[in-house]
């Protein structure tokens, strides 16, 4: 199989060497590969991370004088826009504060410097604070005073809002001063009834808050140990969901790469992940991605966890992870048989049929009405169905032929990784001679 163009992207922006097998490959990449690799990084969030490893290695020369301009101009708004959400942020932490509200930063400018060294580097298009419940209908009237409007959520522990008046913004565009920001409450940060899959609820709190400071401004955020299992969370969370942003893991490497050997901080981190399977496989599973794709060091710890890590789940690593991963960006937009739905078998693993989805009822209604409107707007004006540009602006629709091809390469891709996981637990069952092979395989065939 041809190597996806931007896997030589990955490897040069890998933790291990010098990066220079991936950067004599990009030299090499024509002008209509570097359109389409240009629009990956931005919708990525790599685009300024590939942009800083060029000025390191000194290499900015091994991309045509565009790009490179494209970029460079990119990065100087993101300084701009870094240093206007940056008053906001202050702004709406000083109100919390007036008001008693009990908050911690999560994500965002909290990362910096333990995920990202340098704010301007990644992409924020919103503030995220966990808060204690009785303190959510302050935050929201702060956040309603302040202009923005709520929005509809997927999950029950979120809360978000955004302003009128933005529109959201793709490519270089999203890094604008003006492009639109949002802020998310959240009450907690796992929701069992969004992904059925139940054994982490009220992981993090306000209680275990630590004060952090950055670019002048003093905060409440997490603690090394919680914002790591923060950032597993979040990735599974969009795993899940169908999509990643691959800067997430690559500032998942990062952290890896610096406090890969700090046994004090992975003794802390054993501490809070307890005894929740679920959670210890998410820690492998994100850490090992993490590492896999940008070549970073695995904490003795995760490696003695992966090796108990369950069959499948282990084969959807080594068989899968690396061409989901580099699935196109938005996910919702047209392609023949997307991939990202490669993401199922391994959320299969972990769902539980016994937890409900409480908000299934409604959204269902609401899908029902958005379509009810397509259709009326179609009787109303028939000449619609011939414009693309109408019909690139229904998320409805466009959600709904994705689902459709996408659900076509899951299904086709049912036979291969019954396969594989039958080909799996054969050694298992030669050994054994008859049980553990057979119980395994009828449990792959139960998540199916």
């Amino acid at each position: 199989m041809k190597r996806d163009i931007r896997e030589y992207v990955a490897r040069f922006l890998s933790f291990s060497g010098d990066g220079s097998e991936g950067l004599s490959a990009v030299e090499k990449f024509s002008d209509r590969e570097w359109t389409h690799v240009l629009q990956w990084l931005y919708d990525s969030g790599l685009a300024f991370y590939f942009l800083q490893k060029l000025k390191d290695t000194k290499a900015t020369g091994a991309v045509p004088a565009l790009v490179l301009s494209r970029l460079e101009r990119s990065f100087a708004a993101n300084q701009a826009r870094v240093e206007n959400m940056s008053r906001q942020f202050g702004v709406l932490n000083g109100r919390f504060d007036d008001l008693g509200i009990r908050f911690v930063v999560l994500k965002g400018f909290s990362l910096i410097p333990k995920f990202c060294a340098y704010a301007p580097l990644r992409h924020q298009g919103d503030f995220d604070y966990l808060v204690d419940g009785e303190s959510l209908a302050a935050a929201s009237r702060v956040l309603s005073d302040a202009g923005y409007v709520a929005k509809e959520s997927r999950s029950s522990e979120e809360f978000i809002f955004v302003h009128p008046a933005g529109k959201p913004s793709r490519g270089a565009e999203q890094y604008l001063p003006s492009a639109p920001h949002a802020v998310e409450l959240h009450v907690d940060l796992w929701d069992s009834g969004l992904h059925r899959v139940p054994g982490i609820p009220n992981l993090f709190s306000v209680e275990r808050a630590e004060t952090r400071h950055w670019n002048g401004l003093r905060f409440p955020a997490l603690s090394d140990e919680d914002a790591f299992l923060l950032q597993v969370v979040h990735a599974c969370h969009h795993l899940f969901t169908l999509w990643i942003r691959m800067s997430c893991l690559l500032e998942i490497a990062y952290f890896l790469n610096r406090r890969a050997g700090d046994g004090d901080l992975w003794n802390r981190i054993e501490s809070r992940v307890g005894d929740s399977v679920v959670l210890r496989e998410f820690v492998v599973i994100v850490s090992e991605m993490a590492a896999r794709l940008f070549a970073a060091p695995l904490p003795p710890l995760v490696q003695i966890w992966g090796e108990s890590l369950r069959p499948a789940s282990r084969i959807w690593i080594e068989h899968y992870s690396r061409r989901w991963l580099f699935s196109e960006l938005p996910v919702y937009q047209f392609r023949l048989f997307p991939r990202s739905k490669l993401a199922v078998f391994l959320r299969q693993q972990y769902q539980d049929a016994s937890v409900a989805r409480e908000s299934q009822e409604p959204k269902q209604v609401a899908s029902s009405s958005r379509l009810a409107r397509i259709g009326s707007s179609i009787r109303k004006e028939p000449s619609l169905v011939l414009k693309a540009g109408w019909w690139k602006r229904q998320l409805l629709f466009r959600r709904t032929v994705f689902h459709a091809l996408a659900g076509v390469r899951y299904v086709c891709e049912i036979p291969r990784w019954r396969w594989l996981n039958r080909a799996s637990v054969r050694p298992v069952a030669a050994v054994d001679g008859q049980v553990r092979g057979g119980s395994l395989d009828s449990d792959f065939r139960a998540t199916s």
